[in-house]
């Protein structure tokens, strides 16, 4: 002690300091250290939760973008599937809408040709009407005139001919 006592330094009042230091560390850290350490825990526990909460926003944030992105494929694919199949419903439209149109073209053709047929048939019918309306009218002009018989025979054969050759 007698070293301390050369330095200047009274004993009894180092021990009081270290003492009073002592408690005042004491009471410090009971009552200070303690509530900042618990302060700091408990901003790093909040930290370190805030950072978790971010990253799974984060990841939340990912996965809905590749399914949205995943969704506008698939609804690309959906309008490019149905403006196909509408271009397809179309083409076959157009094709049965063609095939009406020749089948009708080719059923009024039908119908003018028998038409036509029927036309010329009444037509060749008359035509044999009027030959024998003629016929009976040569005939009759022949009885009436008194032709020979060799006479008679060459003009109804001449007729025949005329009349083969109208046909």
């Amino acid at each position: 002690m007698e070293f301390l006592k050369a330095l200047g330094v009274d004993a009894r009042l180092l021990i009081i300091q270290a003492a009073g230091f002592l408690i005042l560390l004491y009471i410090l850290r009971k009552y200070l250290f303690d509530n900042v350490l618990d302060a700091i825990k408990a901003r790093k526990e909040e930290v370190q939760e805030t950072y978790r909460k971010s990253e799974q926003i984060n990841e939340e944030a990912a996965n809905l973008k590749v399914q949205y992105e995943r969704k506008v494929t698939e609804t690309e694919e959906e309008a490019e599937e149905k403006l196909t199949a509408a271009v397809q419903e179309a083409k076959a439209l157009h094709e049965e809408i063609l095939e009406e149109g020749r089948q009708e073209a080719e059923t009024i053709k039908q119908k003018a040709h028998e038409t036509a047929e029927i036309e010329r048939k009444k037509a060749a019918a008359e035509i044999r009407d009027q030959v024998v309306g003629l016929s009976i009218l040569a005939t009759e002009k022949l009885i009436q005139q008194s032709i020979t018989k060799d006479k008679a025979e060459k003009l109804i054969d001449e007729f025949i001919k005329e009349a083969e050759g109208l046909k």
